[in-house]
């Protein structure tokens, strides 16, 4: 049966949200913050009544710990999606997100970042094969817990505006956002017509 409600969650703080860092490698081993253990408890609280058939989480470890704190040892079936790992920042890895900010401002949306970065429409193309792969699965309710440009670029084509460029600008740690299929279905036409207009 195809997937009928999606929870997306943003990961707790890391050690790098605290000190406004960058990180787009899962290699690196960027941790949740006492601070990130205790929202993703808070958030647990919230969904303990909630039924999930499927959660899934990025390669970022920062987001397999928010969602073992969210569910414990009632974790409802686990699968690991690397179509809504965070953006590649290359050799910003690591750097103030100022800095990358500043870049991004004198270059489009198309442009990778450099030292092996990754262009924001490439992860926007990523995400859409996500939400495909969302939308086909065998689970009537699922849970993604992931990344703030993920949800972020999500929530802004379910309004009907541009992905990277709307009116939502942040998603805060351990904030839920949640979709119905229909609306998830029109962010992806959203996005596939922003994806066409390069």
């Amino acid at each position: 049966m195809a997937a009928l409600t999606f929870t997306f969650v943003r990961h707790g703080q890391t050690a790098y949200n605290a000190t406004s860092r960058l990180n787009g490698d899962p290699t690196t081993f960027v941790p949740l913050t006492e601070l990130g253990r205790q929202q993703a408890l808070v958030r647990r609280r919230e969904l303990a009544g909630l039924r999930f058939d499927l959660a899934i989480h990025t390669r970022f470890v920062r987001t397999r710990q928010t969602l073992e704190l969210l569910f414990g040892s009632h974790a409802p079936p686990l699968r690991v999606m690397p179509t809504f790992d965070d953006v590649r920042v290359g050799a910003f890895e690591g750097a103030p997100v100022d800095e990358y900010r500043a870049w991004r401002r004198l270059n489009g949306p198309a442009m990778p970042a450099p030292g092996g970065g990754e262009a924001r429409l490439d992860a926007l193309r990523r995400y859409a094969l996500g939400v495909e792969i969302l939308l086909d699965a065998d689970a009537d309710h699922v849970f993604a817990c992931v990344h703030d440009q993920t949800i972020r670029f999500l929530a802004n084509a379910v309004l009907g505006a541009d992905p990277i460029a709307g009116p939502v600008r942040s998603i805060a740690n351990c904030e839920r956002r949640d979709f119905t299929r229909r609306e998830l279905l029109l962010a992806r036409a959203v996005i596939v017509r922003r994806l066409g207009a390069g």
